[in-house]
């Protein structure tokens, strides 16, 4: 059985050289560039973290072993890190608006509410949803996929911590 090659479409920013108003000529650049596997997306995840901060990278381990403990641990993690560590966080919140953009193509709708962590109720609420709105089945592939696309996070964490960032700069 293989593995069916999923979209995560990311937004371009205009270059240093193209205003944000400037028309793209490339077909590339007039629409959001299109990740085909898992790989791609962990690839773009680690350079992003890596470009905001290359410490974040020492989370993709962390992500790794938090997807055994299941998606609402996993979803709550960039809640506990927002004040103290923004980008850490940040990190976090990227992977799994991946999951959940990987998923929704393979027709799985994983809720994925914006809270305040302040607010106990909406953080319980949303834990609720990734509980209920998902049976079994759905919960054990989502969580297939997370893990795999934590595994390839973990590679492409280990190709680029620790390189100088002028080979890291990304341009779609």
């Amino acid at each position: 059985m293989g593995w069916k090659s999923y979209s995560y479409e990311i937004e371009q920013k205009p270059t240093a050289a193209q205003k944000p108003d400037q028309k793209s000529k490339g077909k590339d650049q007039e629409s959001p560039m299109k990740l085909s596997s898992l790989d791609q997306i962990a690839q773009l995840l680690v350079l992003n973290a890596k470009k905001r901060d290359p410490d974040s990278l020492n989370q993709s381990y962390k992500m790794r072993m938090a997807a055994a403990y299941g998606l609402e641990r996993f979803w709550g993690e960039h809640l506990r890190l927002q004040k103290k560590e923004p980008e850490k966080s940040a990190y976090w919140k990227e992977t799994w608006d991946a999951l959940v953009s990987v998923m929704k193509t393979a027709g799985v709708e994983i809720p994925n509410d914006r809270v305040d962590p302040e607010k106990t109720q909406e953080v319980y609420a949303m834990s609720q949803r990734l509980w209920t709105e998902l049976n079994m089945d759905k919960q054990r592939v989502a969580i297939a996929v997370l893990t795999q696309l934590c595994d390839c996070i973990v590679w492409w964490t280990q190709r680029y911590k620790g390189k100088s960032d002028a080979n890291t700069e990304l341009n779609p």
